[in-house]
């Protein structure tokens, strides 16, 4: 049962009052009218919940004998008989334990909680890193201001990320495919590690071990309708780039440099000065703005993550740029005049 007590406590709550519904109605259907049972089932996330035990019922009888359930039993036995409980204990000690029967046949059918009816959203703010432990063992690891949403069904792992970067460790599972969509671009992995980086214009997947396939659903660069959807493998140590108005490319990349943003450190090397502040501002409540006519700057150098005066000293030092102060405090890029 690793898979059920990686999940929130919430969502463990949900599982087990779904798992002792169901054996409940099946001995009295009458509950079904319940003032209880009907204020319980309003809630839709009850409601997700309870379809997924009612997949999971059948099983039930093959996990009878499963090692688990047998130690839940043993369990049961030995409280009831070192507190001296009576026939009402002990019935409640069996609801509970055919119950937990119920919760491991649905993690054996593959029908994890996440994926009950909609997909959970995780997200992060200004300056805040995050690590998501997910139900089937793998990984999500958020960077500053970035959304992903987690949907898992009985034949893949489906997460969007909406904004920012993460870094992903998949837990291996050939029958059930871990993708992960930025844009038009779609990583399909199976047991992984990858980084995916989704700016306004631009999407950047960075292989750090194994290997994926990325799938891409925009045209190519020129091209005035939309094809078949291109495939491209990449190796650990590559970096596949899709910017608009370019032609996607795959190049090698320092996976040191890659991996910096975990440890706080930003590392630009020959960017477009408006990629750089995109990425400075992820940190910073703040915001720099940059004048359009000198986006295309190419920068390098490596700063702390939410130190943005020394970023713009930087740039103001080596480059004919000049700051200034907006009305709502934030910081103007523009040309030097």
């Amino acid at each position: 049962m690793s898979a059920f007590r990686e999940l929130a406590p919430d969502q463990q709550k949900r599982l087990e009052e779904a798992a002792q519904w169901q054996l409940s109605l099946a001995r009295n259907p009458s509950l079904g009218v319940s003032a209880e049972y009907v204020s319980w089932i309003a809630d839709p996330r009850n409601v997700s919940a309870l379809e997924a035990v009612g997949e999971a019922w059948v099983q039930v009888g093959a996990l009878d004998t499963a090692p688990e359930v047998l130690e839940l039993r043993r369990q049961a036995l030995a409280r009831t008989r070192r507190i001296g409980a009576g026939r009402w204990d002990l019935r409640r000690w069996t609801v509970r334990i055919a119950a937990a029967a119920l919760v491991l046949a649905v993690f054996g059918a593959g029908v994890l909680y996440v994926a009950w009816g909609r997909p959970t959203y995780y997200e992060t703010d200004i300056g805040e890193r995050r690590i998501v432990a997910l139900p089937d063992g793998s990984r999500i690891s958020m960077d500053s201001d970035t959304k992903v949403s987690v949907l898992y069904h009985k034949t893949g792992r489906a997460i969007a990320l909406d904004r920012g970067r993460s870094r992903f460790d998949v837990a291996h599972d050939a029958s059930r495919p871990f993708t992960v969509t930025a844009g038009a671009e779609t990583v399909v992995a199976v047991g992984t590690t990858f980084d995916v980086e989704r700016l306004p214009s631009t999407v950047l997947v960075t292989l750090i071990q194994g290997q994926v396939v990325i799938k891409s659903d925009a045209p190519a660069a020129g091209s005035a309708t939309m094809g078949s959807p291109e495939s491209v493998s990449l190796q650990a140590g590559e970096q596949f780039v899709v910017a608009k108005n370019v032609r996607p490319a795959v190049v090698a990349t320092d996976l040191r440099v890659a991996a910096a943003w975990e440890a706080g450190h930003l590392v630009f090397r020959d960017e477009p000065l408006g990629d750089a502040v995109l990425r400075v501002n992820r940190y910073t409540d703040r915001p720099v703005m940059i004048d359009p006519s000198i986006a295309s700057i190419r920068i390098s150098g490596v700063f702390n993550a939410g130190d943005i005066g020394s970023f713009v000293s930087a740039v103001t030092s080596y480059f004919p740029v000049q700051a200034s102060t907006t009305g709502n405090n934030s910081i103007f890029l523009q040309p030097r005049s």
